[in-house]
């Protein structure tokens, strides 16, 4: 009897714990569920905020004045945000994300633009509310920065070009890698290259509402002549010195089909030269951009650099140096004896923008103090030895050459960016090794840490070069926020 009621009691005290228990677990229970759930839900409206702010930042480059921007920017956000957070997302109860307050640029930072992202979620106690706890307002914020960008756009238009019918693809791929960033807070400069070089658009925030915008240069390319590398790229770093933000991000997008066929050099003229009116030495000389032609290595007589190159005169004119060449053998049946060297002594040491062109990169022969002429070999590797010069020295902040063809000499900027571009079915291919260098991309076999990293990246075809525009368009974008 004693031991039933002993039971019988121990049992009573067992369910008057069980319910002591049960009133302190359940709240804890129940705590831990909805602090579950609004986990949940914060990393998913967080997540979805953060993709907002680099949506509205995206967004900054449609419209072609700020306000515009700013409009476009906050709708960006708003939607990106109600796109990635349901409204029934996990017992959530209202989403709000207010353009008006919610939605802040901040512009007062020189040469950039914060944008701030606030979202507001609304989420039921699902255990919580026994205890008289109904909701949680629950907010998430994300603040991204877009760098102002200032890009020099360095385009091929070489006859390789028109040989491969993809003159329109570069056309068309240049013009909507210019659409993806932000007329009137974006700069951009266009440089068209081929036997002769010119800023087409000099630098401007105006690219796409100028009397002749960019898209408008663009469409008028006509696609003949060599391939002066070097020169485009000192034409685009010039007008980046030229523009002078430091703080922005400064970018150079070359882009080619082929491996660089021209050089500018003062070509010294022999003392059996019949040449007229050379420029005074010593030695005497001529100034040209001295060419290989585009699948065989020859030498050919020197071609106006600035001359406006046509398809009706894809050659160019022999360089004028204010005396038409007379008298010169190179020059006497242009376009027909291109092949003539007897004029010159040699190829000199450097350029006229001092690129070193026996640099070690492409191996070069010496004719005394000079670069062999009658080692057709050195006809491709002294422009390859110019290109990969010209982009060391750009990287590395070098000041701009003091020559007639440069708009701000013995200026210089520091950080800028090389990327690049190579369509890979000219007759005479890209050099994939010759662009890693010129781009300092870490797959080059010298990179340089030290010096700006950029990227190469190459178009098989011609079907490949919006493509590859764009991922260069994404990356500058990327590194501008």
């Amino acid at each position: 009897m004693k031991s039933n009621r002993r039971r019988r009691q121990q049992g009573g005290v067992i369910m008057y714990m069980t319910a002591m228990m049960l009133v302190m677990i359940i709240p804890v229970v129940g705590l831990a569920i909805d602090a579950t759930v609004l986990y949940v839900d914060k990393a998913r409206l967080q997540g979805a905020v953060d993709g907002a702010a680099l949506a509205a930042a995206k967004a900054l480059a449609r419209g072609s004045d700020d306000p515009t921007q700013q409009v476009n920017a906050k709708v960006a956000a708003a939607t990106y945000v109600m796109l990635n957070y349901p409204v029934s997302f996990f017992y959530t109860s209202s989403v709000t994300v207010n353009q008006a307050t919610d939605i802040t640029i901040d512009e007062t930072i020189a040469h950039q633009r914060s944008i701030t992202v606030t979202a507001h979620a609304v989420i039921p106690a699902l255990f919580m509310r026994f205890l008289n706890f109904n909701s949680t307002n629950m907010v998430a914020t994300a603040t991204t920065v877009r760098r102002d960008v200032n890009i020099a756009l360095v385009v091929d238009r070489s006859g390789s070009l028109a040989l491969t019918n993809s003159c329109q693809a570069v056309i068309q791929s240049a013009t909507n890698f210019v659409s993806k960033f932000a007329n009137g807070r974006d700069y951009m400069s266009l440089t068209t290259f081929s036997t002769d070089t010119r800023t087409d658009f000099p630098m401007a925030s105006n690219f796409l509402t100028a009397a002749t915008p960019v898209p408008t240069i663009l469409s008028n390319i006509t696609c003949a002549g060599s391939t002066s590398s070097a020169m485009g790229l000192w034409y685009g770093y010039d007008q980046l010195v030229g523009l002078n933000q430091p703080a922005a991000l400064n970018v150079i997008l070359f882009f080619t089909d082929g491996k660089p066929t021209a050089v500018n050099v003062n070509m010294p003229i022999s003392a059996t030269s019949t040449c007229t009116n050379p420029n005074a030495g010593p030695p005497r000389w001529i100034n040209g951009l001295y060419n290989t032609y585009t699948n065989v290595n020859q030498w050919w007589g020197l071609s106006n650099p600035t001359a406006a190159i046509t398809t009706a005169n894809p050659y160019g004119n022999p360089s004028s140096d204010g005396n038409n060449s007379a008298g010169c053998a190179y020059a006497a049946s242009w376009p027909n004896n291109q092949t003539v060297t007897s004029d010159f002594q040699g190829v000199p040491a450097a350029d006229v923008y001092g690129d070193n062109l026996n640099n070690g990169y492409q191996s070069v022969t010496l004719s005394g103090s000079y670069i062999s002429l009658s080692d057709t070999n050195n006809a491709s590797a002294v422009p390859m030895n110019a290109t990969d010069a010209a982009a060391t020295r750009i990287r590395a902040g070098a000041a701009v050459p003091a020559h007639s063809t440069m708009l701000h000499p013995g200026q210089s900027l520091t950080n800028v960016l090389i990327y690049s571009i190579g369509l890979g079915n000219a007759p005479y291919p890209i050099s994939t090794d010759l662009l890693e260098r010129v781009s300092n991309d870490p797959r080059s076999t010298i990179f340089n840490a030290s010096q700006p990293t950029g990227l190469f990246v190459v178009a098989p075809t011609s079907a490949d070069i919006d493509a590859a525009f764009s991922v260069i368009a994404s990356e500058i974008l990327r590194l501008a926020k």
